[in-house]
């Protein structure tokens, strides 16, 4: 693999979004995926990677089939160099140190902070990230998403959903769902919302009942189904993910994991909802909280950060 030139490189069949920032200096390999809003900086990102939503990618190198889920954070300018190797899942808004390097088909779990050295296929939870246990995995091949990436070029209409009648929105962002619900629903500015019925899951897409609020920044992943009720209220920068992955096969296929979230609920900001899970009506989610279980109705929660199960999904 050579280095990146000072102009940068984009290897043919690579899919840059637009709204992403890729800076001199930084190499994008063969069909890789870089979505909306995230910023690549003085990075080596190998050919077959996904980077998800709002990412911060500073001083790294990112190998062939490695993944990372949105609003991750890794690496930081002038530091020393991350190492993501082969395979790798970096899950939502995990956070990797400068100087780590994330061993070949390690999970890293939502939230997590990386500060240390992650051995190959260790599944890694908390804050700092602690090892849970090792995968056991079918060797069935590396993530490819040429199909995926296919769909997405041919949609004529990517990123321009219309908002139903009734909502408003501050602007900006990007919103290629299947937008239903309302009225009286406000997207706030920066909004990112995708999932749709003809993707992988007929749930697919984002259905927010009356007078909701969507807070400035926030991304709603759709693609098995977000549900969100009357009333509710999602603070700045939350990030609902509404599907996983299933780490026995070292292919890491996509796995659905619907979120319902009830009528009236507060989500502070700069929360994770990870799905499947369900919210109950009038529940409290406290800012910051990484949530990967169900809320009871009324309960207040500051979320969980290492849990066996569904904590080691995206």
């Amino acid at each position: 693999m050579s280095e990146p030139s000072p102009q940068g490189i984009r290897g043919p069949s690579a899919l840059v979004e637009a709204g992403t920032e890729v800076t001199p200096g930084t190499s994008i390999g063969p069909g890789a995926w870089i979505r909306f809003g995230t910023a690549v900086r003085a990075s080596v990102v190998e050919g077959g990677v996904f980077i998800g939503f709002r990412c911060r990618i500073d001083g790294a190198r990112i190998a062939s089939g490695a993944q990372v889920a949105s609003m991750s954070r890794i690496g930081r300018a002038g530091a020393a160099p991350v190492l993501v190797e082969a395979g790798a899942w970096i899950g939502a808004r995990a956070l990797v140190d400068p100087g780590v390097r994330i061993g070949p088909g390690a999970v890293v779990a939502a939230g997590a902070h990386v500060t240390a050295d992650v051995p190959a296929d260790a599944i890694v939870v908390g804050r700092p990230a602690r090892v849970l246990r090792h995968r056991e995995v079918v060797e069935d091949g590396h993530p490819d998403f040429t199909s995926i990436i296919a769909r997405v070029r041919a949609r004529a209409d990517s990123g321009r959903r219309p908002l139903p009648a009734g909502w408003t929105s501050d602007g900006g962002g990007l919103l290629d769902a299947d937008l239903t619900g309302g009225p009286a629903v406000h997207l706030g500015a920066g909004v990112i919302a995708m999932g749709r019925a003809d993707g992988p899951s007929p749930r697919g897409g984002v259905r927010i009942g009356a007078d909701a609020r969507i807070g400035a920044g926030s991304v709603l992943e759709g693609s098995d189904g977000i549900d969100i009720g009357a009333g509710t209220e999602l603070g700045a920068r939350v990030l609902v993910v509404s599907s996983g992955h299933d780490l026995t096969r070292r292919s890491l296929p996509w796995q659905g994991g619907p979120v319902r979230i009830g009528a009236g609920v507060t989500v502070g900001a700069e929360a994770t909802l990870v799905g499947p899970c369900t919210l109950g009506d009038g529940a409290v989610v406290t800012p910051g909280a990484v949530v990967v279980g169900d809320v009871a109705a009324g309960r207040t929660t500051a979320g969980v950060l290492a849990s066996g199960g569904p904590g080691s999904r995206s």
